[in-house]
């Protein structure tokens, strides 16, 4: 054998590479370096270099020999070089010796996200690889030992069972009504998704000096921590840590200096405990809960598991607010109904803004006749005279009471049967704790009964006015704790309306990321030489790609509007408003519809609170997207309007001159009964827990408050437009946008198959047909579902496959699949997504999808497999 062959000449500069040039190799089955065959000196020089976890089993024994990328999957193992390859991987043989045996015979195997175990000094660490497992051989072509190639993806692995944990965790609170339910979901499914050994949510008393566990969940024979504990059990520097918010990581509290000796040894002795992620939740400045997690084993806890306990612990709190918040609304309701009902000798009852009766007391059905169910809702004048009617009283009566605090009188009424009796009242204003007015209470007596008992009357004429005075003052403190309770339940519902963006966001993000991600695999390839000699540019890559992956955690992140406030009018440009919110509503539209605006130019400026505008408008936008059948239709619109007649209903806005923004849709309209409650505060009809009855009651409101109005023009089964009026601020003038929009540049490419790429993203379009003319194939470019079976008109026969984004406005991809079959049955067709929702796929194959951001290989992998079996063989064409 020449000397050239020798080990000596084994090219590498890493630690293994010194490793492997001082080993005694003659002590083993391969014999001394210098007489190494140049095969096996070959491919452990190309090993060395490499960066991916590579591992030989050359000869016999397979002998194993491994280079630096590969040595941290080994972990603590002893040093594996120069050992059996069996030795080194004792692990469940009846899997990995068919593998061996495979690759010996000549078959390699490939094994995707493959979970290992791996040990470290003082904890195991899961990690997730896809590996390669292939036969090596030597200059005559005789398999003489294996290869053993490895990519890690625990990232991705990790990102994606977080994404499927937050849907089911999300879907599981949603309906829950009992604080005590919603912690104990909450704990088990956490303690699945960590493989924890229990886990508690532990909510702080107000002194702070004791936490309680209502619920928790338990693995095994783990005692349970239900029950009231001091806080000074966690020991005074992990309390300390605790106030700031901060996560608290103990992987061995034996091992840990933060916990004191005697504490670790009470928590060992309380089930064995030997490490616990403790995430703290600091509200209105002091520590109101924490969720913790806990094991019997030392284990070392990871950025991903603390943040997944801190999402869980942030969701846990505030659907354990929402439904005590909920509680307490219908407790508020039971205690005024019960108040009202108990004061028998008036007739009391309560009026909202508009005059219309909201609560109607037992004493005024004795008085009046009417029960309450055929008053609620009716405007209270019901009970006046028709002279009083044409004369205005009634609004005469809350002017007065809303200006100088009561509206004393004596006037005829009138009662069901259309008799006539005089009439004590007294109305006075009802206002919240900022005295905002928020209606009016009405109290009526007989004057006649009055008269037969005047001197009893006279005797109690101060315990009646104190009792009233009381019962006043009870009325206030209820009414302005469900003015509270309520402001909690629209700011929730806020929160929620924001959630539904997560599908469009998700699908926006992975677009912008499929770019990134494919235009760096781009310059990997097209500046290979340039990156083997300069190492700076190769790091300069790597640092972008490692950002694109965590970009990739971001797509199931939200944008929460959470802020309370007053109104803050200003004179705003309402077009340049709308304009800004496209990309958002967009994203809110989830690809199910198509948003269309039409802006009207010279558009008056608006006298409104930007802010709150914009969320009526996406509430309006979401509202109209759930009525709304896919594929359809739903317009934004700006108008100037001039109104000169009175308002027909009490929403409509008064005469004058307004800025109006309507959002219409073609969805299944509203019947006339629906519309006359559309405006009532937690009407809804929408299933159970899919809506709050809060968000055309807010819309409402919202324009009333701002000096405009609502109308809502529809039709049962042909849609429905709500139209939001707003004061026009005088002196200035806004002006509409023209939308750019942005050519589309089909690329081309010669090749013998043919490649017809569908997807309404021009930059996703553009690199992914410029990744698919570089490996030979010719690509043409269609940007929506209707220009795509244009493109099948024309030239189906010589199309070999459709590869197509499935979330597009107009027509989705299955919509667009079913048509291409209907043109073309034997037409093969991939889908490229980066729609959150996957229930959308479950009747396609994973075959037949490729996920955003992807691949390089995995999409040509996926194309060749598709092709393989379908495409046509024809003559190669030239550019």
């Amino acid at each position: 054998m020449p000397a050239s062959a020798g080990g000596g000449f084994i090219a590498g500069s890493g630690e293994m590479a010194q490793c492997i040039r001082e080993f005694d190799w003659a002590a083993s089955p391969l014999g001394p370096s210098d007489q190494w065959s140049g095969s096996l000196c070959t491919l452990v020089s190309m090993m060395l270099e490499s960066e991916l976890p590579i591992a030989l089993g050359w000869g016999p024994e397979l002998t194993c020999i491994y280079n630096d990328a590969y040595r941290p999957l080994l972990g603590s193992r002893p040093e594996a070089l120069g050992r059996p390859f069996r030795d080194v991987w004792p692990e469940a043989p009846d899997i990995t010796e068919p593998v061996i045996q495979r690759a010996l015979e000549g078959t390699p195997s490939c094994f995707r996200d493959a979970r290992f175990l791996i040990e470290r000094q003082t904890f195991r660490e899961v990690a997730y690889y896809d590996y390669w497992i292939g036969p090596v051989r030597d200059e005559s072509g005789r398999v003489t030992g294996l290869v053993n190639e490895a990519i890690q993806t625990t990232q991705r692995v990790l990102a994606e069972r977080r994404l499927r944990f937050r849907t089911r965790l999300g879907d599981a609170l949603r309906d829950l009504t009992d604080p005590r339910d919603v912690m104990a979901v909450a704990a088990r499914r956490l303690g699945w998704h960590l493989r924890a050994d229990r886990v508690g949510y532990c909510e702080v008393d107000d002194t702070g000096e004791y936490f309680t566990v209502e619920r928790d969940w338990l693995r095994g024979d783990m005692p349970s921590a239900v029950g009231r504990h001091r806080l000074s059990e966690l020991g005074p520097r992990l309390i300390a840590e605790a106030l700031t918010g901060v996560a608290i990581r103990v992987d061995d509290p034996f091992d840990d200096p933060r916990v004191e000796p005697e504490v670790a040894k009470a928590h060992h002795a309380l089930g064995g405990l030997r490490a616990s992620l403790t995430v703290p939740l600091v509200k209105g400045g002091r520590l109101a809960a924490f969720l913790s997690v806990q094991q019997r084993e030392p284990r070392h806890w990871t950025d991903e598991d603390e943040a997944v306990v801190r999402e869980v612990a942030e969701r846990t709190w505030a659907n354990v607010e929402r439904a005590r918040a909920e509680a307490a609304l219908r407790a508020t309701s039971n205690r005024l109904k019960l108040i009202l009902e108990s004061t028998t000798g008036y007739g009391i009852l309560t009026l909202d803004l508009e005059g219309r009766i909201t609560l109607w007391n037992p004493g005024a059905q004795r008085l009046l006749g009417w029960r309450e169910d055929e008053v609620l809702g009716q405007r209270v004048d019901i009970i006046f005279t028709p002279e009083d009617r044409s004369q205005g009283v009634l609004e005469e009566e809350m002017r007065c009471a809303a200006e100088t605090g009561r509206a004393q009188y004596d006037r005829q009424r009138v009662r069901k049967d259309g008799s006539r009796f005089f009439s004590s009242g007294l109305m006075m204003p009802l206002r919240n704790g900022g005295g905002r007015l928020l209606g009016y209470l009405k109290v009526l007596r007989d004057r006649t009964l009055e008269q037969q008992a005047q001197e009893t009357l006279e005797r109690g004429v101060a315990e009646r006015t104190a009792e009233l005075a009381a019962t006043n003052r009870q009325l206030l403190a209820q009414i302005e704790e469900r003015e509270r309770v309520e402001a909690t339940l629209r700011q929730m519902q806020r929160l929620e309306a924001v959630g539904q963006l997560t599908s469009g966001v998700a699908h926006d993000f992975n677009n912008l990321l499929t770019v990134i991600t494919g235009n760096i695999s781009m310059l990997e390839r097209v500046c290979a030489e340039k990156l083997e000699s300069d190492p700076r540019i190769r790091q300069r890559l790597t640092f972008m790609k490692d950002a694109a992956s965590r970009g990739a955690k971001l797509t199931a992140q939200l944008l929460a509007f959470s802020r309370r406030q007053r109104l803050e009018a200003k004179a705003v440009d309402l077009n340049g408003i709308v304009a800004g919110m496209r990309d958002l509503l967009q994203s809110s539209m989830g690809g199910s519809v198509q948003l269309t605006m039409r802006l009207q130019p010279g558009l008056w400026a608006a006298l409104v609170d930007p802010t709150q505008i914009e969320l009526v408008i996406l509430n309006l936008a979401i509202n109209a997207r759930d009525a709304s059948p896919v594929g359809s239709e739903l317009i934004v619109e700006t108008a100037n309007v001039a109104l000169r007649d009175p308002a027909s209903r009490p929403e409509e806005p008064a005469p004058g001159d307004y800025v109006m923004v309507a959002v219409t849709d073609h969805g299944s309209g509203m019947t006339p009964e629906v519309l006359a409650r559309a405006f009532e505060p937690f009407f809804t009809t929408k299933e159970v827990g899919k809506g709050s009855g809060l968000g055309l009651a807010q819309v409402y409101g919202f324009a009333k408050q701002s000096g405009g109005g609502v109308r809502i023009d529809t039709r049962p089964g042909e849609g429905t437009s709500v139209k939001v009026y707003l004061p026009r601020a005088a002196g200035a003038t806004a002006h509409a946008e023209e939308a750019a929009s942005t050519p589309v540049h089909p690329a081309g490419g010669a090749s013998r198959q043919r490649i017809l790429l569908v997807d309404d993203d021009t930059d996703v379009r553009e690199v992914t047909a410029a990744i698919l003319a570089e490996r030979g194939y010719e690509v043409i470019e269609a940007g929506s579902g209707g220009s795509a079976l244009d493109v099948l008109d024309r030239q189906g026969g010589e199309v070999d496959l459709m590869l197509m984004d499935y979330a597009m406005p107009g027509m989705n991809g299955s919509e667009v699949a079913r048509e291409a079959h209907a043109k073309r049955p034997s037409l093969p067709i991939l889908f490229l997504t980066g729609y959150a929702d996957f229930g959308a796929f479950r009747d396609i194959g994973d075959d037949r999808i490729v996920s955003k951001p992807f691949r390089d290989e995995d999409l040509l992998a996926k194309v060749r497999n598709m092709i393989g079996a379908n495409g046509r063989d024809r003559p190669a064409r030239h550019a």
